[in-house]
């Protein structure tokens, strides 16, 4: 492309030269001022292949052969895989600046490549050594407990006769125990209805001794009635008797004397007021 105006094209070659030398001299500056731009911006650039060329040569792959070593590769598997990201996008950034920008971010790219390249052997090695070693313990722990399997289940086998022995124990003590329950319920029952047999034979007992009481008394009344009758027909026999002996005594001294003596009236003892209540009952 030209810089020059259109009608420098009517001009001969050596005056289209002279006029166009200054303009090209500043195209050439700029270009070199550019330039020197891009390879300081260049220098400052870390490598992108840098990360993967140290994660390489820490871990060799014949020295993945434990679990710590494993895991410690894969962190930095991760922290390489993240610096080359970083890298590589100051490189795509810096591709911007250049002349030919998709040269340079072909070559960023491809840097990329090679690097996550490098990364992956390491990567893959330390993931399938933890694989290995967690299928190595999973079957450990299944032999342990295919050869637990007949322990367990002679123990399993010793436990249930245990609790069924120890249920029925349990069964036959219940029933036992029921057994007394009911033993004791109808000893007490007994013992119950022999208190209320008692009691009601005290009553009746009771009962029978004051009818008894009574028939007592009764006859004891009657007999005293008639012993008072009796003691007083007595002595109005005894009275009787003795005004007859003391008419004959008068008769006998008024016949003896000739003078006629008036008989003594019959003097009766009334009976004492304590021989007039009947005797107390036993």
């Amino acid at each position: 492309m030209s810089l020059a105006p259109r009608s420098l094209w009517t001009l001969s070659a050596p005056a289209r030269a002279r006029l166009q030398r200054p303009v090209l001299l500043g195209v050439a500056a700029l270009l070199l001022t550019l330039s020197a731009s891009v390879q300081a911006a260049d220098a400052e650039l870390k490598p992108v292949a840098e990360p993967a060329a140290e994660l390489t040569a820490r871990y060799p792959l014949e020295t993945l052969n434990s679990v710590q070593t494993s895991n410690r590769a894969l962190a930095d598997v991760a922290n390489a895989k993240a610096e080359v990201e970083a890298r590589d996008l100051e490189q795509r950034r810096a591709c911007y600046a250049k002349f030919f920008v998709n040269h340079c971010l072909d070559a960023a790219k491809e840097q990329r490549r090679l690097a996550l390249k490098a990364i992956r052997p390491v990567d893959i090695t330390a993931n399938a050594f933890l694989r290995k070693d967690r299928a190595d313990e999973r079957d450990k722990a299944l032999a342990v407990h295919d050869a637990q399997q007949p322990a367990e289940a002679a123990q399993k086998a010793q436990d249930q006769k245990e609790k069924e022995l120890s249920n029925a124990d349990k069964v036959k003590q219940g029933a036992a125990k029921e057994k007394e329950v009911a033993a004791n319920t109808r000893k007490h029952l007994g013992e119950a209805d022999k208190r209320v047999a008692a009691h009601n034979a005290r009553v009746q007992k009771a009962q029978q001794d004051g009818a008894a009481k009574a028939s007592q008394r009764a006859a004891n009344v009657a007999a005293f009635e008639k012993k008072a009758q009796d003691s007083a027909a007595r002595q109005r026999e005894v009275a009787a008797n003795k005004a007859a002996k003391a008419k004959d005594l008068a008769d006998k001294k008024a016949a003896a004397t000739g003078v006629p003596v008036a008989p003594a009236a019959p003097v009766l003892k009334s009976p004492s007021p304590a021989s007039t209540a009947p005797a107390s009952a036993p």
